[in-house]
Parts: structure tokens; C-alpha cells; sequence
């Protein structure tokens, strides 16, 4: 069993300039690269890719290009095959488990799992969006922002603290 507890947060700052559109590897097969061409701008303004991320990208851009491919296989021919046995699932049906197990593996790195993208932050707002958490918090709790925390005096229990904001 794995470790126990919140998961890991990564810090600091984003990880690809959402301007800057990353092409295909030459590499890709003609399906493959419509693939990258459908999900990339999606990753890069989530800031999840970068170039170094781009063979992996690409490996599961043809992964899904082949998914594609064998779930029009599977449609057409069934996931099943009748041999001498009885019936097995089809060499298709068999293809198509494998790459999701390869996709899912590949996906983890890029963070596309939600698990994986849990463990990113957001992206820091910019800074003309600055947030005012302490306003938030109040908020939540239903206090105006101008309100001052109560006092809280030296050896009081946090029990007469809160009957002393229940009074109020």
C-alpha cells in the first residue's frame, strides 16, 4: 500500500508560457499529429507542457491515433473471436487493452490522470489579479472584512474564546 496522506504539492512557478505554441514532432505519423494538434493548446494553457515534454507527448498523441484506429476495428469486427477454444476476445480487443495501459503510464507523466493533475498547483495569478485571502476566509465565515479578530487573552481556553464570540 502506498504512503498515506494529502498529496504532494509542487511549488513555484508555471511551467510553460501559455503563448508560445509547440509543433509536432516530425516524427508523428499524419493521425498522430492531429491528435497533438487537438490536446495541445489545452496542455499548454494549463501549463502542463513544455518542449522537453514533447516525445512523450508525442508517443501518447500516437497511442490515442491507434486507439482511435482500433476502436473503428472493434466496431466494425466485435471484441470477441471464436477459435478452437471457444471464444477469446479478438486480437483487436487485446491491442486496445494494452495501449490504454500504456496511454494511462504516459498520461501520468504528462499529468493528464486527475490524480497526477491534483498535484500541481494552479497557476499563480498574474499580478494585477492578486487575491485577498484573509477577505476570503472572513467571507466564508460570514464576517464583514473590516471586523477585528476578538482578542484572545494569555491563558483563557479556546472554549472561552468562542463562548466570548458567541456573546458578541
Amino acid at each position: 500500500m502506498g504512503l498515506r496522506g494529502p498529496l504532494p504539492r509542487r511549488a513555484g512557478n508555471p511551467i510553460a508560457t501559455p503563448a508560445d505554441p509547440l509543433p509536432p514532432p516530425s516524427w508523428l505519423p499524419v493521425e498522430a499529429a492531429a491528435v497533438w494538434r487537438e490536446h495541445e493548446p489545452r496542455l499548454r494553457a494549463a501549463g502542463r507542457l513544455r518542449p522537453e515534454h514533447a516525445d512523450t507527448f508525442g508517443q501518447w498523441c500516437s497511442c490515442a491515433a491507434e486507439a482511435r484506429e482500433l476502436a473503428n476495428v472493434i466496431a466494425a469486427e466485435g471484441s470477441t473471436s471464436r477459435g478452437p477454444h471457444g471464444t477469446t476476445p479478438s486480437a483487436a480487443h487485446v491491442a486496445a487493452c494494452r495501449l490504454r495501459a500504456t496511454m494511462l503510464a504516459l498520461g501520468k507523466s504528462l499529468c493528464l490522470d486527475p490524480a497526477s493533475a491534483a498535484r500541481l498547483d494552479a497557476m499563480p495569478p498574474s499580478p494585477g489579479e492578486e487575491r485577498d485571502e484573509l477577505a476570503e476566509f472572513a467571507a466564508k465565515r460570514g464576517r464583514p472584512t473590516g471586523e477585528p479578530p476578538a482578542t484572545f487573552k494569555p491563558g483563557a481556553t479556546v472554549l472561552d474564546y468562542v463562548r466570548g464570540r458567541s456573546a458578541s
